[in-house]
């Protein structure tokens, strides 16, 4: 269990990052306003705020900078380990230093989504539609594309503001790049495309370990790469719905691999329990000390050690000391409702798998404790 934190920094706004808290000492750390969201990682849950003469500051998804905010949330500038600054933010509306991914960060400027470097240099200039209202304006960069939108139409770019993927109305969604590969939606139907735009079709004789690599990315650079992009319309990571073979196929060959490598989980400190306190969830210990403050829509129980939580329509895991170990990947609108009262609820771990979305006819898909997806039985 990573080590618990508290921090002097109180922040009066509404919200806050995950924290811990230790019994009859409750602190919380400013929550990012300007992004309306908190930084979902294990960078968040473990970073220590610098002093500095700020205000309002607050972790970000890249280790060793901080957001400094004014007190409504428009944002005043990154600072480092030290408290200096390394970026004046104060010419953005917003900033949203949740997605922060391949070293650059969406800004908004009238109305407008742009990226720039941690430096604070606009390498992609704002020019491009918010692409969503609340939290889902903007995408973090991935393997080194962007999914934006020009003039209401969805579109893929580079991180050196090259079309990969060229704007078009027909384009309904496209998820972030993983492995490689991104699903898009075009007129009602979904397939695959590679990093240079290209239909990637023989989704099935791609590896295994390929398939994966997406979450394995995801999970070991969390602190650059948060969900997708929370907000956003995020990955699935989902095999093309017309293709039922491809699914079955996965599933067979995840199982094989999946049964030699699971151990049943050790039994350990289970005792948080879900809490709720004006209209958001957190964890609390025996003593009802929070420990995992109110930041979430919606919880499950903690199962196997990891617990379900969601924020706005996505869900990810908590470790028990706080710590998001699978990211926000998952649409809780892909979850169809079950009436067997016997089976194990939606994103709770059992025998080492949860499931976390149907497909269109309804086969469930669920994943293991590395985030990989796996067969449900």
């Amino acid at each position: 269990m990573s080590q618990r934190f508290t921090s002097p920094y109180h922040n009066p706004l509404k919200g806050t990052l995950l924290t811990l808290a230790k019994p009859h000492l409750y602190f919380t750390v400013s929550t990012i306003m300007a992004a309306l969201f908190m930084v979902p990682t294990a960078q968040a849950a473990s970073c220590k705020i610098p002093k500095s003469y700020y205000k309002n500051v607050s972790c970000t998804a890249a280790p060793g900078y901080f957001l400094a905010i004014k007190d409504y949330g428009e944002p005043v500038a990154l600072i480092n380990s030290q408290g200096k600054v390394v970026t004046d933010l104060s010419s953005y509306q917003k900033v949203d230093a949740t997605k922060m991914g391949d070293g650059l960060m969406p800004v908004l400027r009238k109305g407008r989504v742009g990226y720039i470097t941690m430096q604070g240099r606009e390498v992609i200039p704002p020019i491009y539609d918010m692409l969503g209202s609340g939290q889902s304006w903007a995408r973090a960069a991935s393997e080194g594309r962007i999914v934006v939108k020009k003039s209401g139409q969805f579109g893929v770019i580079n991180t050196s503001n090259q079309t990969i993927v060229p704007f078009s109305a027909a384009i309904s969604d496209i998820d972030n790049y993983k492995g490689g590969r991104a699903r898009i939606r075009k007129n009602k139907a979904s397939s695959w495309i590679d990093k240079n735009g290209k239909p990637f079709e023989d989704f099935a004789a791609t590896p295994a370990a390929d398939r994966n690599e997406s979450r394995e990315n995801t999970k070991s650079n969390v602190s650059a790469n948060t969900p997708k992009n929370v907000g956003d319309k995020y990955d699935s990571k989902l095999p093309p719905r017309t293709n039922q073979s491809v699914y079955e196929s996965m599933i067979e060959e995840d199982i094989a691999t999946d049964s030699e490598s699971y151990q049943q989980p050790a039994r350990g400190f289970t005792t948080l329990q879900p809490n709720q306190q004006d209209g958001k969830w957190g964890f609390v210990d025996d003593s009802n000390v929070v420990m995992i403050t109110y930041s979430f829509d919606e919880v499950r129980p903690f199962s196997e050690g990891l617990a379900g939580v969601r924020v706005d329509n996505n869900w990810g895991f908590l470790n028990l000391g706080g710590e998001v170990v699978i990211p926000f990947d998952f649409d809780n609108n892909r979850i169809l409702p079950s009436d067997k009262a016997t089976e194990t609820p939606s994103f709770v771990f059992k025998k080492g798998r949860a499931w976390v979305n149907n497909l269109s006819n309804g086969a469930k898909m669920c994943i293991n404790k590395e985030g990989s997806y796996v067969g449900c039985e």
